[in-house]
């Protein structure tokens, strides 16, 4: 694969890569909760510089604490690469809530060895326990690690529209061909990171919950995977469907409010109630999911049921990964007798069917999941992923092209691909949304001037 221009694409992206930080969406959008997922995930690495100075690295991750205590417990540390340190870890959006939360007077947080924070409060602080020993700080990063897709309105042309319409199609497209390559090669490298946590089975399935989580739910989707765990449901396939669904926690409204008295909702409700009492202090808050603003077809009710669909059939499908025309054909077979007709957990038959996992979200698995596992194992075929057809922009693409081209004739010429849809979303997130100076200072025209030389 030649990618002539990908040297100075990357260079162009060095100077921005510390810009910014403060005013990420993430520190003004992000809940504590979505910082702990991303942490489980590994999305930010397995290597700190505590607030001391030392260097600090996550031999174990530890698992999610259901008992009021720290959020993370049987944690392996390792300081200066010397000194292995047993115990728990807690996650704070501000540094001082350790105190505020009385977490230093509650002997639960006896064990804590690490304690992560996103926001300092200008002073020193030190985290202590009950007994008045320090604990080490890390400031977690608060850019570079976003699963979910920014929210924008349609943009007016950018600086680099000009630049652009001087090139050839050829060059425009080696272009986008460069950003698609390193946007898969990050999400390979998150993936690598990920399994190296959990193993290539959890991440996988974990992943897939992310993809399924469409653009406003990856985060409640990643939780919930985390805390089901696929190798629970694989161990009870008949309990699957009860635990996401319960863990989720769409099955606390009332089930009376059915008209329907034997339905799939009491079926669900029935066999959740005997796992209920083991995993309730799991289950999510309802206001983290979102559940209007899409179509009826990507509802979470109807993603969770095909999430649960995936890890019934996990054998057949992994077997299929090596092979994405294989695993493609898969997806579209992923049934079910109750979410083929219906939306919702209580909306009414469609009265035809709908497909589980509909063609413009398997192909988003594809390029989210399945060719940067291929990365990962060395397996991928450029060439294959290149001939792979795109479906229907979104309003985030339709934004890109707006942006980049300001011609909606010369846009779809480049969007038709699967590859390039990803290279341009790469290029938009790598310099669109880090440019706060509305083109003035964005290094992309500048670039694109040069390519054309």
């Amino acid at each position: 694969m030649r990618l002539p221009y990908r040297c100075t694409y990357l260079q162009a992206l060095a100077p921005e890569s510390s810009l910014h930080e403060d005013e990420s969406p993430l520190t003004r959008r992000w809940s504590e909760l979505e910082y702990q997922a991303l942490w489980y995930s590994g999305a930010f690495g397995t290597s700190f510089r505590a607030t001391n100075g030392s260097l600090i690295e996550i031999i174990q991750f530890g698992f999610w604490n259901r008992e009021p205590g720290p959020d993370f417990v049987n944690a392996v540390i390792l300081v200066d690469g010397t000194h292995e340190l047993k115990g728990d870890i807690e996650l704070d959006t501000i540094v001082t809530d350790w105190d505020h939360h009385g977490h230093g007077e509650n002997p639960a947080f006896r064990s804590v060895v690490l304690h992560l924070f996103l926001q300092p409060t200008g002073v020193d602080f030190f985290t202590r326990t009950l007994e008045h020993r320090e604990i080490i700080q890390v400031k977690l990063p608060a850019n570079g690690h976003s699963l979910t897709e920014p929210s924008r309105t349609l943009a007016k042309p950018g600086a680099c529209c000009a630049p652009l319409a001087g090139l050839t199609d050829v060059k425009v497209d080696q272009i986008i061909e460069t950003a698609a390559s390193l946007r898969l090669e990050k999400k390979s490298t998150a993936l690598r990171r990920s399994i190296r946590v959990h193993g290539i089975d959890e991440a996988l399935f974990q992943a897939l919950a992310i993809a399924l989580g469409y653009k406003w739910n990856k985060i409640p989707f990643l939780v919930t995977a985390q805390r089901a765990t696929l190798s629970r449901l694989r161990s009870n396939p008949d309990f699957a469907e009860p635990i996401l669904f319960g863990l989720s926690g769409f099955l606390e409204h009332p089930v009376s409010s059915s008209t329907q008295p034997d339905t799939y909702l009491h079926e669900l409700w029935a066999r959740w109630w005997r796992a209920r009492s083991e995993l309730y202090d799991l289950m999510l808050r309802s206001d983290l999911w979102k559940l209007g603003g899409s179509r009826p077809s990507n509802h979470p009710h109807r993603r969770l049921g095909a999430l649960a669909q995936i890890a019934s059939g996990w054998s057949d499908f992994r077997k299929l990964t090596t092979n994405l025309s294989s695993a493609n054909k898969w997806f579209q077979a992923v049934s079910h007798p109750y979410w083929d007709f219906h939306y919702t957990l209580q909306s009414a038959a469609t009265g035809r069917r709908v497909s589980l996992i509909g063609t413009t979200r398997i192909k988003d698995i594809v390029a989210n999941v399945l060719f940067p596992l291929l990365l990962v194992s060395g397996n991928a075929d450029w060439n294959e992923f290149r001939k792979m057809r795109s479906e229907l922009g979104n309003v985030l693409l339709e934004t890109v092209c707006q942006r980049l081209f300001g011609d909606p004739n010369r846009a779809a010429k480049h969007a038709r691909f699967l590859y390039q849809q990803q290279g341009l979303l790469q290029i938009f997130e790598d310099f669109c949304l880090n440019d706060r100076s509305d083109c003035r200072r964005c290094q992309f025209p500048g670039l694109i001037a040069k390519w054309g030389d």
